[in-house]
């Protein structure tokens, strides 16, 4: 079953996102099957499907979460964060 991950970050935008991208380097990221990005109403909003939650909680923390402190960007405390398993197909 997958596991998608949505997050709005207001007052954070593209220009923050790169920051972050470039942080992360060009390495691929293991079990993610898709990544979309965009603003809507004055915030970031990405748009994350995994293989399972196992792959994006490696993900966070051995690579994400040590992007953001080295890139100086961090989410702020209104950022919102949907996150569940995904029971449909296609």
């Amino acid at each position: 079953m997958s596991f998608v991950h949505v997050t709005s970050t207001p007052g954070h935008g593209l220009a923050d996102y790169e920051k972050v991208l470039t942080a992360l380097g060009t390495d691929a990221v293991a079990g993610r099957v898709s990544h979309t990005v965009g603003e809507a109403n004055g915030s970031l909003c990405i748009v994350d499907v995994w293989e399972d939650q196992a792959a994006a909680d490696r993900f966070a923390a051995d690579r994400l979460f040590p992007a953001f402190q080295s890139s100086g960007v961090n989410p702020v405390p209104s950022t919102t964060i949907i996150a569940f398993e995904a029971a449909g197909r296609g």
